[in-house]
């Protein structure tokens, strides 16, 4: 597949719905100065070309009970890509790579126990190929790839883009479950809303069979509740992003968690984690080139008091990120979404 050729307007619209993933076609044509029918025409040959899809990033406590856990795989006997091909047949992996490093490969699993976790993990050592396993449980994690942003917009542009979506920051991550069960109606919309996260409450209320005056009332809770977050991901090695990057920092005893809430500010970073291992803290990112990566290791990472060491691996392939499979070539694929408790 040839990736589509993008102008101004499309990179403004993708840095647009990054912020405003949910946000009408009419309110982000006000902000971006153009045409709503032209915009939603736009997305729909993006979405077509599997460019891009708006998910729903769901509530840890509604797919799981526990913390994920960062695995590192060291390989043997067979080439790295060929064992990554294997692991994506093995249930609860939320991201799958091919790293630079010690360990060739790296992957997140995020099942709905403790229990299970650990049986995932157990799964990884019979892979062929599989030398050695090396599992971070993940203490705290903040998440930024749903408000990573391109950085296509003015200074205005993605201020009144923030002020329609009102969302609250994002804290750190935990597995609580709602206070109350479910219903039926919202477990079903919860699963709509995490398959498409722009679906019209219109359309679900069709596709569940429920009445319209329901499913408006249902979708705003869902959405009020941040039991599930509109998300956009990409294929962004189609936008000129070519390198997604790993840091792994030793971090000195009592500067975790503002060494966590600097990385957080960064533009670059997708995900930090104060995981249980040698090192205390993973950072997950993504910048342009690897020119981009030695200027922000050097700019940034540097300036961050009480990083002791840094260990630093470029992803040489994300066959899976957050539950998406996607191809440099062929664009996003498949959706894993997890299951519902």
């Amino acid at each position: 597949m040839t990736p589509p050729q993008l102008d101004g307007l499309d990179r403004r619209l993708i840095g647009a719905l990054h912020l405003a993933p949910r946000a009408t076609w009419d309110d982000i044509g006000a902000v971006l100065s153009a045409d709503a029918s032209t915009l939603k025409r736009r997305f729909d040959r993006l979405v077509e070309a599997r460019m891009l899809r708006v998910i729903g990033q769901a509530d840890w406590g509604m797919h799981s009970t526990a913390m994920p856990v960062h695995v590192y795989l060291d390989v043997t006997g067979e080439t790295p890509l060929a064992v990554l091909d294997r692991l994506r047949d093995l249930p609860h992996l939320q991201f799958l790579a091919q790293i630079s490093g010690n360990y060739p490969l790296y992957a997140v699993a995020h099942a709905p126990s403790e229990a299970a976790t650990s049986e995932a993990v157990d799964r990884m050592f019979a892979i062929p190929g599989v030398r050695r396993v090396n599992a971070l449980p993940a203490l705290s994690t903040l998440r930024r790839g749903i408000t990573w942003d391109p950085g296509f917009l003015t200074g205005t542009e993605r201020a009144d883009l923030l002020a329609l979506t009102a969302a609250r920051p994002e804290g750190p991550a935990t597995a609580t479950p709602p206070t109350n069960p479910l219903s039926e109606t919202e477990r079903t919309i919860v699963i709509q809303l995490m398959q498409n996260g722009r679906a019209s409450a219109a359309g679900i209320a069709r596709a569940a069979g429920l009445a319209t005056s329901t499913a408006h009332r249902v979708v705003r809770r869902v959405l009020d509740e941040q039991w599930v977050k509109p998300r956009l991901e990409i294929v962004s090695e189609w936008l000129g992003f070519h390198t997604p990057f790993q840091l792994r920092l030793r971090v000195a005893p009592g500067e975790t968690p503002d060494v966590m809430r600097r990385l957080d500010e960064l533009p670059q970073t997708r995900l930090t984690v104060h995981v249980a291992s040698d090192v205390s803290v993973l950072c997950n990112g993504l910048v342009t080139d690897r020119a981009a990566l030695a200027a922000f290791i050097d700019d940034d990472i540097a300036k961050i008091p009480g990083i002791l060491a840094v260990n630093v691996d470029v992803a040489l392939a994300e066959p899976r990120r957050y539950w998406l499979d996607r191809d440099r070539t062929s664009g996003l694929g498949r959706f894993h979404a997890p299951a519902l408790l």
